[in-house]
């Protein structure tokens, strides 16, 4: 039995993974993920400066100090695709691998892509099934028979670009709506009806089924975790106009007050487009993938314990 950590650097934040394994067998033990709040997170702002450096290698350093409280044996450093490809990653690598003692192993789109494909491979049963992930400023939509696109909008970016206060307004909400359904025209997604099922993986992912099954009153003991459109687009409508979403919204989701209605409506017009009835909730992502892999021998990966 061995415990590994695997710590992925993006353009929004720094997260990580816990797992214990034995064989192929892997049981998640902890996550914990520290959003940046600076500009230069957003793509297409201005370049990182020094403080901002520093404000990501705090974020690493704080999930090493976790690695080492929980007896992480191997600990992997990975980079986003959407971070790798700036300008200003080969000098922050240097700065946090130099400063952390980890070696950041750079993904590709088509590797971050597998990742996920791999780490939710038992969703290949289901028929015609999107995988779809939020990214902070992009969508993923993902295949197992080798469909792959992005589509540049996320729940941080839907609020930044359309809301002026912390919870949008509902005519912030209808702008926050033709922006997506615009963004889905000029990605020429397939014809509703192409996909006949949906997964949807990440941090977001598990925002919208807290604050669903909050607002539903439902527990969830084993099995799947399903999100019904129907009863969706009555949780949308309840956190565009109801006086008492603010509450709802602090309840169930405090670390994304500002994103998870942006979020919510993403879900719903996903479900939308593709005339899915439901979506199932994964807890699995690009570390969970990126572990397995190393664990099955298909990736080869630098490990360390995070000392200088």
């Amino acid at each position: 039995m061995r415990t590994d950590a695997v710590i992925d650097i993006s353009i929004s934040s720094v997260s990580l993974l816990i797992a214990r394994s034995e064989g192929r067998s892997t049981e998640t033990l902890l996550t914990a993920r520290t959003q940046y709040e600076f500009a230069a997170s957003k793509p297409g702002k201005k370049k990182l400066g020094d403080s901002e450096r520093k404000e990501i290698l705090a974020a690493v350093n704080s999930m090493l100090g976790i690695c080492r409280e929980e007896g992480a044996g191997n600990i992997y450093a990975i980079a986003s695709s959407t971070l790798s490809q700036t300008a200003d990653f080969p000098a922050l690598k240097e700065y946090v691998e130099k400063a952390s003692g980890l070696e950041i192993t750079s993904l590709s789109a088509p590797e971050e892509a597998d990742a996920r494909l791999v780490a939710n491979e038992r969703y290949n049963i289901l028929p015609n099934a999107v995988l779809a992930d939020f990214g902070s400023f992009a969508l993923k939509l993902y295949s197992f028979t080798n469909y792959m696109t992005t589509i540049p909008l996320g729940p941080l970016s839907l609020y930044t670009d359309c809301v002026s206060e912390t919870i949008p307004s509902a005519e912030e909400s209808d702008r926050i709506t033709e922006a997506i359904e615009t963004a889905f025209e000029d990605a020429s997604l397939p014809e509703e009806g192409f996909f006949e099922n949906a997964v949807l993986a990440g941090v977001y992912s598990q925002a919208i089924w807290q604050i669903y099954s909050d607002y539903f009153k439902l527990q969830h003991d084993h099995g799947e975790k399903i999100i019904q459109y129907k009863k969706l687009k009555k949780l949308c409508k309840y956190l565009i106009k109801d006086k008492g979403r603010t509450l709802t919204i602090l309840d169930s989701t405090p670390e994304l007050t500002t994103q998870i209605v942006p979020a919510t409506i993403l879900a719903k017009e996903l479900l939308k487009r593709f005339g899915a009835e439901n979506i199932v909730i994964s807890d699995l992502g690009v570390k969970e993938g990126f572990l397995k892999e190393i664990l099955t021998g298909k990736r080869e990966a630098p490990g360390s314990s995070g000392s200088k």
